[in-house]
């Protein structure tokens, strides 16, 4: 009896320090700054939404080389590639998912140049040394955020806060020729300016043969408390990618050897990104303004054609705090201009395509939430949002020495376009770390400039007529901490009228394009996100979302919208069986998804395996293997993925 009683004691005594150990550190988890929701910084815990935060901690020493490694393992977050480079999805977007994703940097001016073209831009173009932190909301965000948030809000949140003295440097190495080196250094000087500088550059292998990429990124920052009321800051970067890329090969030769380049030569790509944003905020005990201006040009060029697109404006929001809530409102100002250069041969004959494009938009939005009582609270808000077209587009043909000018050219156009947005989510706190909210939400993509031109020949352009989409979400959600262990979980469903398509007009891209409207399509799905700490040795995540995507009406009524993966599991070990000795892997499935061909590209199951250790303070050394049990799959038809590879790389922090 006394045994049984000692050892019920026991059993007791270390389910409430297991307890208390992963109480505490998710606690401190809920306890993490996020400004994406509101555009103004808040605790975690006091958002009603599911929100994904991810910190400098999170990736540590897990050997990730960029940003796209680390998206990867949220939840409802994939990865998609349709031939013209991969893109950022989420929930279930498809080959939409570049034009309904909106990735932006530190709350401003959308990486990803959704108002101006089509075509992808990867993420991975701020290296993950000058990150601060991720913040991701995943579908919606209209009314704050404006056009292209049907899919959610991705904030890339550099290293601009304030803080003491650091400096640091790293250097990674890994399979397929991958080296880089990072230096980065930053403080508080003069009591008041904050200044930071970021240095990094990196060369690799293709995958298949032949083909290499090197690049190189440097950021500065400064930040200036004029009083203790206001601060001005800037931040300026650079980012130059070369890639070498040899042909495509056959299926006969990848049957022989995954890696195999196909005949000819390569193709060269050059990619620079320019981005500076500035702010100037006022804090004080009711009131927080800022404006935000902001500048953008990312200039990339394919063998013999040349696309540039720009992008500028400024952003001023304010939030007044009163008795039982707070009101936010705001004004967004945005130009985006696209300059293309389009030369290709088709037989004897060679063509010259040029378009210049222009996106005016003004936006005025409010977002108010109010606590009702204790338990309950409601937000709500709308968005008004006016776009002004300007699009100009020339084409001729080449032969020999002969230049044809083509019929119907050169063309000039211009349209306007209205929108807007409102969402409404009541909140029920039910407890001190547990909340159930739902939320609806009417938002809007407007088309690109490019989607208004139509090809209906291989000689004759013309200007359409579509129309914006509009999509309904309703969304449902959970987060608590259940025996001091976290979990979320969402439901969603997504209505969209009038989601816009792209109809090619023969065999070859050459023969003509148009761009239409689709009746209805729905997105509908589930995300779940738990953490659980045993002791303070190991730690346990799972992460899954699952999506189902398809077109509800029309003539396609019941086919599946392409590049959507409709379910993701991963699961998450890190375990420090001694002090400063730590082990992480990553269990990661990824179901099968289809092409706009409808062809299918198989499902994946890979394993990811890291160790770290920290003799001595400041330094670390991580090594790893990625794809530990060299799983053979493919990214898209006939595009394999890396076999198994490896990493080593060195850390010394201040």
């Amino acid at each position: 009896m006394i045994v049984k009683s000692g050892l019920k004691a026991i059993a007791l005594s270390l389910i409430a320090s297991l307890n208390l150990c992963a109480a505490d550190n998710n606690a401190t988890r809920l306890d993490a700054t996020v400004v994406t929701t509101t555009g103004f910084e808040s605790a975690l815990k006091d958002e009603a939404r599911n929100v994904t935060v991810i910190t400098q901690e999170d990736v540590k020493n897990r050997g990730y080389r960029d940003l796209e490694e680390i998206l990867d393992k949220a939840a409802g977050v994939s990865f998609i590639n349709w031939g013209a480079g991969a893109t950022v999805d989420m929930r279930g977007q498809g080959n939409q998912s570049n034009i309904a994703v909106k990735v932006l940097v530190n709350g401003v001016g959308a990486m990803n140049m959704i108002d101006s073209t089509p075509n992808p831009v990867r993420v991975n173009l701020i290296p993950i040394e000058d990150i601060e932190r991720v913040e991701i909301i995943p579908g919606g965000g209209a009314v704050l955020y404006g056009n292209g948030t049907r899919g959610g809000v991705i904030n890339i949140i550099t290293k601009t806060k304030p803080r003491d003295f650091y400096a640091g440097v790293s250097s990674k190495f890994g399979s397929y020729g991958y080296r880089d080196l990072n230096l980065n250094v930053g403080g508080t000087i003069a009591e008041r300016l904050f200044l930071k500088a970021n240095i990094k550059g990196f060369e690799e292998n293709t995958y298949r043969y032949g083909g290499e990429i090197d690049g190189k990124y440097a950021s500065l920052g400064l930040t200036y408390k004029i009083s203790d009321f206001q601060s001005i800051s800037i931040n300026p970067s650079y980012y130059k990618e070369k890639q070498s890329i040899s042909p495509s090969p056959t299926k006969a030769q990848l049957a022989q050897n995954r890696r195999s380049a196909g005949k000819g030569s390569n193709s060269s790509n050059l990619l620079k990104r320019i981005g500076v944003s500035g702010d100037y905020s006022v804090n004080f005990e009711k009131i927080e303004a800022s404006v935000t201006p902001f500048y953008q040009k990312i200039e990339t060029t394919l063998d013999d054609s040349k696309f540039n697109d720009k992008k500028y404006g400024a952003n001023f929001k304010a939030k007044y705090k009163y008795g039982s809530g707070n009101f936010i409102g705001g004004y967004d100002y945005q130009k985006n201009t696209g300059d293309r250069f389009l030369d290709f041969a088709t037989g004897p004959m060679r063509f010259n395509y040029i378009y210049d494009i222009e996106k005016i938009t003004h936006s005025f939005y409010f977002l108010e939430t109010h606590d009702f009582t204790d338990i309950f609270s409601l937000s709500a808000g709308a968005r008004y949002e006016n776009a002004n077209y300007d699009i100009f587009s020339n084409q001729k043909r080449i032969r020999g020495r002969n230049v044809f000018q083509v019929a119907g050219m050169p063309m000039r156009g211009n349209k306007k376009n209205s929108n807007y947005a409102y969402e409404i989510t009541p909140n029920f706190k039910y407890s001190d770390s547990g909340n159930l909210y739902f939320k609806f939400e009417r938002g809007f993509i407007s088309p690109t400039p490019v989607q208004l031109i139509d090809k209906i020949n291989r000689t004759t352009y013309r200007i359409n007529n579509l129309k914006s989409e509009v999509y309904q979400t309703y969304e449902t959600g959970v987060k608590d901490l259940i025996w001091g262990q976290f979990i979320s979980a969402t439901l969603f469903l997504t209505d969209t009228k009038d989601e816009i398509g792209r109809q090619t007009l023969g065999p070859n891209i050459g023969d003509g394009w148009r761009y239409y409207n689709l009746t209805k399509t729905r997105r509908y799905g589930a995300e779940l996100y738990a953490e659980q700490y045993l002791l303070d040795s190991l730690r346990l995540s799972q992460t899954f979302s699952y999506v189902k995507a398809k077109i509800s009406s029309g003539a396609d009524k019941g086919k599946e919208i392409p590049y959507v993966q409709k379910s993701k599991f991963i699961l998450g070990i890190d375990y420090e069986p001694i002090s400063k000795f730590k082990i992480l892997t990553d269990i990661k499935y990824g179901s099968s998804h289809k092409t706009a061909s409808y062809k299918k590209v198989n499902s994946k199951t890979t394993v990811d395996l890291g160790v770290s250790y920290g003799p001595l303070k400041g330094f670390t050394v991580a090594a790893g293997v990625k794809n530990l049990m060299d799983k053979k799959y493919d990214i898209d038809i006939n595009v394999p993925a890396r076999d198994r590879n490896y990493y080593v790389e060195f850390k010394y922090a201040y």
